[in-house]
C-alpha cells in the first residue's frame, strides 16, 4: 500500500487491543445466528435452484390473491385528516344534515379582440362577452348522454334539465322564466330536505348565475337593450340603483347576484358608479346524486361526470382550440377538472417504464463478468426486474389487506428499483468472491452466510422507518408506509431465494460456456478457463450496500484472525496497481482512492476544511429549514401546461379576495328555547377578522326577527307562536331562498335538527393564515356553545376546504415525530451491527445533517412541508444511513492509525456505496421531467438524498473518523474462529462430498471487494 498520511495514532496491536464489550459480544452474537441461519438457506437454495423458484413464485401467486380485497381511497378528507379529529367529525356531520352540495361548474369570460383588455375600459362588460355567454349557457341547455345511473340501471337519456339543481323560484317570478327546464321533474334520488313549507309551495327551476342574470337568461331582452343603444354598464349601473342595499336579486332565481363573486377586477369611476370588470362570470350547480364505488375509491355519479365531460369536450378546454369570437373561456367543471388532474399521474406513468429500463441496464452492466457472450448477464439482470416486479405484487397482495392503495403508491416502484436491486448485487457478488473450487451448493450457502446479514439489516432499517411512518394520523401517509413496508420486505426474501436461485442457474450456465439469454448456444470462449467463465469474478465494486445494514466485511462471526486482516488489506491495496479485472475498471477507482483521494481529504488542512465547510453549510441550511413554509395547494396537482393553470391563475388574481364559503352551524336545539343561538353565532362570526364582510354574513334568522318580529315580542311570544311565526315566514315565496339553510325535526314544536349563518373567509395566501382563520372562528363559534350551556359539538364552524387546512395543522408534530423516531430507530440498529457507542453517534450525527441540509435546500427549491413531503423525509432516513453507515463498520473492522483505516475502508467500500447511490438516482432521474407534483418532490427529495448522502458518507463521516475514531473491533481469536465455523457448517457432509466431485477451476481473485479472497481463506 502506498505510505499512508501521517499517523495520527499508534497502530493498534496484538496486546493493546481492547476488550470486547457486551456491544460488541451481542453483535457477534447476532452476526452468527444469523450466518448459521443463512448458511443453511444457501444450501437449500444453492441445491435446488428450480425448486425454489416454482416454491418462489408459488408463494408470490398466494400472495397476490389478497389484491381481493383491494380498495382505492381518493378523497381528501380520508386521505390527509386525522381520521379522529374534531374537524372530519363535524364535516361528516354537516354533510348528514345537508347532503345537497352540488357540482358546480364555473366559466370565466375574458374581453378577447382588438383594442379590449380585462384590466381597462369597460373589459367583460361589454356585448360580445354577453352574447359568447349566452351562446355558452344554449350549449349547456343543449348537451345530452345516456347513461346508466348504477350499474343494475336501465339506460337514459340525461340533459341539464334533469340533472341540474333545482331552486324553489317565487311563482310571480316563475311564471316569467323562459328557461324549458322549469317544472321538470328530476331524476334520480329526491332532492335535498329542508324544501318547501304548506300549500304554498314555490316552483321550482334549476340554478344558473351571472352577467345574463341581469336579463333573466333571457337572450332577446338583452339584444333589445343592445338595440336602444345601453351599454351593459348602463343596465349594471341601473341594476345596482334600484337594488336593496346595493344587493340585486336575480330575476330569474330570486336568489342574490353576489356582486363580488359574479365580476372580477372591477373598477369604479366618479359617484360609485361602476365602470368596468375584467371578468365576468357564470355558473350553475348539479344536483348531488353521488354514491360511493368501493373500486373507484371515491364517490361516483356516472351521469353527471359523463356529461360534464361532453360538456367540456364540446366548449373546449384549451383556448386555443375554441371557435368563440366575443370572448375568451376558461372554465371549471369538477369532472374534467378531476381528469386534468389525474392525468398529472396518469401521464407520468412512462417514468416507470422509463426507470425500471435504465436499472435493467445498469443491473446488465455491473452484474457482467466480463464482455463475452458467456460473461454477459442479461439474463440474470432481467431475473432482477422480475424479482423486483414480483415483489411489487407481494406488497399488492399483503398491502391490500392492510390499507387502501392511494396516489402516493404510485412512487412504490421507484422506490423498489431504486433501493430494492441494492440487495440484488450483494448477493452476486458475494457469489463472486466465494472458491470456485467448491460446488454451488456450497458457494450460494457461503454467499448468503455473508450477504444475508448485511441485506437484513439493510431491510431492519427501511422496514423499522416504515413501521414508524404507518403510526402517523395521516391515513395517505400510514397505508403508503404500510405498502411499502411490504415491498421492502418482499424484496428481500426474494432476493435470498428467488433471485439466488437464479444466480446458480446463471453460473451453470456460464460453466457449460453457453451464451447470455441463447442458452441453446455454446460460445467458445478463447480466454475460459476449465472452470467455465463463472471462475471470474463478477465486479466486486458493484456491490450496493444496501441500506443501513451491516456490510459483509471481513470479521463477522468467522472473522480472520488480525494478522490475516492487515495481511488481507495490504494484498487488496497492491492488487490496486494491478489491470482491472473487468470491463470497466474499478480497480481503477480503488486505485485513485488509496493513491489521490484518501491523501487529499485526509491531510491536516484538508480536514479542517472539511469540517468547516460541512458544519458551516448544514448551519446554513438549518437557518434556511426554519422559513421552509406550509402549503398544500390544489393547482400543484394540476400539470403545468394545462389550461386548468390559467382558469385558477385567474380566480386567484379576480377573485381571491372573497376567500371561501365557511359557516356556522347549530344542532339539535328548540328555536323558542334558544331565541338568541343563532344570532349570537353570527355576531361571532361577524367579529372574527377572517371573515370577510364586504361579502356579508347570510343569516336567515336574523332577517325573520328584523322582519318579523318587534323587540317586545322577541321576548314575550310563545314558543309555540315563535314557532308558528317562523315556519310561516319561511313557506312565503320571498324567503324560500332560505329553506337550504335550515333542517326541521319536528317543526310543529320548533325542533331544529341543524340551522346555519354562512359567510365567506377573506383570501388567504399562506399556511398561517389559513391555519389562523380555521382555528380562530373554531374557537370563536365554540365559545358560543359554551357560553350557552350547551353539549359538546352542537355548535361549531365548518368549511369543506378544513380537511386541507387540518393537514397543515398537525404536519409540524407528525413530521417531527416521525423523523425524530425514525432516526432514533436508526442509531439503535447501527448501534447494535456496529457495535460502538461513539461510532454510532457519529453515524446518526451525519444522517442528522443530511436531513438538516436537504430540509434547508428544499426551502430554496420551492418544496413546502406537507404530507407529501414528510413522507419522502421520512423515506430519505433509510437511504441517508446507508452511505455513512458501511464506511462506519469498515472502519471499526480495519487495523492502523486511524487514517489508515480510514483509507482501508475508503478503498473497501466506497465504489460499492457510489454504485448504490448510482442504482438510485438512475431510478428517480426520470422524474426530473414529470408534471406531477408527488414525482416532483419525491425526485428532488431523494435527488438530494443521494448527493448528501454520498458526501457525508465518503467525505465528512471519514474525516470525522480520522480524527476522533474509536479503536478498532477486536477480532476472534483462532479458537472461536473454529468454533463459529463449525457452528456454520453444520450438516454439511454432503456439501463436502459434492465439493469432492468438483473439478478444480482456475479462479481470479477479485481484487478489493466487499471481501477479499485471503480473509475468505482464513475462514
Amino acid at each position: 500500500m502506498p505510505a499512508a498520511p501521517a499517523a495520527d495514532s499508534k497502530p493498534q496491536s496484538g496486546t493493546d487491543a481492547p476488550k470486547r464489550g457486551c456491544l460488541s459480544r451481542a453483535s457477534r452474537c447476532v452476526d452468527g445466528t444469523m450466518q448459521s441461519g443463512f448458511y443453511h438457506l444457501g444450501l437449500l437454495v444453492g441445491g435446488n435452484p428450480w425448486l425454489t423458484i416454482l416454491f418462489s413464485v408459488l408463494f408470490i401467486g398466494v400472495c397476490l390473491a389478497g389484491v381481493t380485497q383491494y380498495n382505492v381511497e381518493n378523497e381528501g378528507e380520508k386521505l390527509w385528516v386525522p381520521p379522529n379529529s374534531i374537524g372530519l367529525k363535524q364535516l361528516r356531520s354537516v354533510r348528514d344534515l345537508f347532503p345537497a352540495s352540488a357540482r358546480t361548474s364555473s366559466f370565466y369570460f375574458l374581453p378577447k379582440g382588438a383594442g379590449t383588455s380585462p384590466d381597462s375600459g369597460v373589459g367583460a362588460l361589454n356585448w360580445e362577452v354577453v352574447e359568447t355567454m349566452f351562446e355558452v349557457e344554449e350549449i349547456v341547455r343543449s348537451i345530452s348522454v345516456e347513461e346508466k345511473y348504477k350499474p343494475e340501471d336501465a339506460s337514459q337519456t340525461w340533459n341539464f334539465a334533469n340533472l341540474c339543481q333545482k331552486v324553489d323560484v317565487p311563482a310571480f317570478l316563475a311564471s316569467a322564466q323562459r328557461p324549458p327546464e322549469t317544472n321538470q321533474a328530476s331524476a334520480g334520488p329526491p332532492s335535498t330536505p329542508g324544501g318547501s313549507f304548506g300549500p304554498s309551495a314555490p316552483v321550482s327551476t334549476c340554478y344558473v348565475t351571472g352577467l345574463t342574470d341581469l336579463w333573466a337568461g333571457n337572450k332577446t331582452l338583452a339584444m333589445l337593450d343592445r338595440a336602444s343603444g345601453r351599454t351593459v354598464v348602463d343596465v349594471l349601473n341601473t341594476a345596482l340603483r334600484t337594488s336593496t342595499n346595493g344587493t340585486i336579486l336575480s330575476p330569474r332565481t330570486g336568489r342574490p347576484i353576489i356582486f363580488n363573486t359574479t365580476f372580477g377586477g372591477v373598477r369604479f369611476g366618479s359617484g360609485g358608479n361602476v365602470t368596468g370588470a375584467a371578468v365576468a362570470l357564470f355558473s350553475f350547480q348539479l344536483e348531488n346524486r353521488d354514491y360511493r364505488d368501493p373500486a373507484a375509491g371515491t364517490d361516483v355519479d356516472p351521469p353527471a361526470e359523463k356529461w360534464e365531460l361532453e360538456l367540456a369536450s364540446t366548449l373546449k378546454v384549451d383556448p386555443q382550440e375554441q371557435t368563440f369570437t366575443g370572448a375568451k373561456l376558461l372554465f371549471g367543471i369538477p369532472e374534467s377538472d378531476s381528469k386534468e388532474r389525474s392525468s398529472a399521474i396518469t401521464g407520468d406513468i412512462a417514468f416507470v417504464g422509463a426507470s425500471i429500463m435504465l436499472i435493467l441496464v445498469f443491473l446488465a452492466v455491473q452484474l457482467r463478468v466480463d464482455c463475452s457472450c458467456v460473461g454477459s448477464r442479461i439474463g440474470l439482470a432481467l431475473a432482477g426486474g422480475l424479482t423486483v416486479g414480483m415483489s411489487l405484487g407481494f406488497a399488492y397482495g399483503i398491502g391490500s389487506l392492510m390499507a387502501p392503495y392511494t396516489t402516493v403508491h404510485a412512487i412504490l416502484p421507484f422506490i423498489l428499483a431504486g433501493i430494492g436491486v441494492d440487495d440484488l448485487f450483494v448477493v452476486t457478488n458475494e457469489f463472486a468472491l466465494t472458491d470456485k473450487t467448491k460446488s454451488r451448493r456450497v458457494r450460494m450457502a457461503e454467499a448468503l452466510k455473508h450477504a444475508g446479514p448485511s441485506i437484513t439489516v439493510t431491510t431492519l432499517t427501511d422496514f423499522l422507518a416504515f413501521f414508524i411512518g404507518s403510526t402517523t394520523v395521516l391515513p395517505a401517509f400510514s397505508a403508503f408506509c404500510q405498502w411499502a413496508g411490504m415491498a421492502i420486505l418482499g424484496v428481500y426474501l426474494l432476493a435470498c431465494t428467488f433471485f439466488a436461485a437464479c444466480v446458480v442457474i446463471d453460473s451453470i450456465r456460464q460453466e457449460a460456456g453457453r451464451a447470455d439469454i441463447c442458452c441453446c448456444v455454446t460460445c467458445r470462449d478463447p480466454e475460459a478457463t476449465e472452470g467455465g467463465a463463472d471462475t471470474v469474478a463478477a465486479n466486486p465494486a458493484s456491490v450496493a450496500t444496501g441500506k443501513g445494514g451491516t456490510p459483509a466485511v471481513d470479521g463477522a462471526a468467522v472473522p480472520a484472525s488480525k494478522s490475516e486482516v492487515d495481511s488481507a488489506d495490504s494484498s487488496k491495496s497492491a492488487a490496486s496497481t494491478k489491470s482491472s479485472g473487468g470491463c470497466c475498471g474499478e480497480d481503477a477507482t480503488r486505485e485513485c482512492i488509496v493513491n489521490c483521494y484518501g491523501p487529499a481529504i485526509l491531510n491536516p488542512f484538508s480536514k479542517v476544511a472539511v469540517v468547516v465547510a460541512f458544519l458551516g453549510f448544514a448551519g446554513a441550511t438549518g437557518w434556511a429549514s426554519q422559513y421552509t413554509s406550509q402549503e398544500f395547494r390544489e393547482e400543484w396537482f394540476i400539470p403545468a401546461a394545462s389550461p386548468l393553470q390559467e382558469q385558477v391563475q385567474v380566480r386567484d388574481k379576480y377573485f381571491g379576495e372573497n376567500g371561501v364559503p365557511v359557516s356556522g352551524y347549530a344542532v339539535n336545539f328548540t328555536l323558542g328555547n334558544n331565541r338568541n343561538l343563532l344570532l349570537d353565532v353570527e355576531s361571532a362570526m361577524r367579529a372574527n377578522k377572517w371573515i370577510n364582510t364586504e361579502l356579508g354574513v347570510t343569516s336567515w334568522y336574523r332577517e325573520f326577527v328584523e322582519s318579523e318580529i318587534n323587540a317586545t315580542e322577541f321576548t314575550e311570544l310563545s314558543n309555540e307562536e315563535f314557532h308558528s311565526r317562523a315556519r310561516s315566514w319561511l313557506a312565503s315565496p320571498a324567503n324560500v331562498r332560505f329553506n337550504s339553510s335550515l333542517v326541521w325535526g319536528d317543526a310543529s314544536k320548533g325542533y331544529v335538527r341543524a340551522a346555519r349563518v354562512s359567510a365567506f373567509y377573506v383570501g388567504t395566501s399562506t399556511a398561517e393564515q389559513e391555519i389562523a382563520a380555521m382555528t380562530t372562528l373554531r374557537d370563536d363559534v365554540t365559545a358560543v356553545e359554551k357560553a350557552r350551556g350547551r353539549p359538546a359539538d352542537t355548535v361549531f364552524a365548518s368549511s369543506f376546504v378544513y380537511s386541507n387546512w387540518e393537514q397543515l395543522v398537525v404536519i409540524p408534530s407528525e413530521a417531527i415525530q416521525n423523523i425524530g423516531l425514525a432516526i432514533a430507530a436508526c442509531f439503535v440498529v447501527v448501534l447494535i451491527f456496529i457495535a460502538h457507542p461513539t461510532t454510532a453517534i457519529l453515524v446518526t450525527l451525519a444522517v442528522a445533517l443530511v436531513l438538516v441540509d436537504i430540509l434547508g435546500v428544499c426551502t430554496w427549491w420551492d418544496v413546502s412541508l406537507n404530507g407529501v413531503s414528510v413522507v419522502n423525509l421520512t423515506l430519505a432516513i433509510g437511504l441517508s444511513v446507508d452511505y455513512s453507515a458501511h464506511i462506519a463498520h469498515a472502519f471499526m473492522h480495519k487495523h492502523g492509525t486511524r487514517n489508515e483505516r480510514v483509507t482501508l475502508a475508503l478503498s473497501e467500500m466506497g465504489v460499492s456505496v457510489i454504485n448504490g447511490g448510482a442504482s438510485t438516482f438512475l431510478a428517480v432521474v426520470v422524474l426530473a421531467a414529470s408534471n406531477s407534483y408527488i414525482f416532483t418532490v419525491f425526485f428532488k427529495v431523494f435527488f438530494l438524498s443521494v448527493v448528501f448522502g454520498l458526501a457525508h458518507g465518503l467525505v465528512f463521516l471519514p474525516v470525522v473518523l480520522s480524527i476522533i475514531g474509536p479503536d478498532a473491533h477486536e477480532d476472534f481469536t483462532p479458537q472461536e474462529e473454529q468454533e463459529a465455523a463449525e457452528s456454520a457448517t453444520v450438516g454439511t457432509a454432503k456439501s463436502d462430498a459434492e465439493m469432492a466431485r468438483v473439478k478444480p477451476a482456475t479462479s481470479t481473485a477479485p481484487q478489493g471487494g466487499m471481501k477479499s479472497l485471503q480473509s475468505r481463506s482464513a475462514q
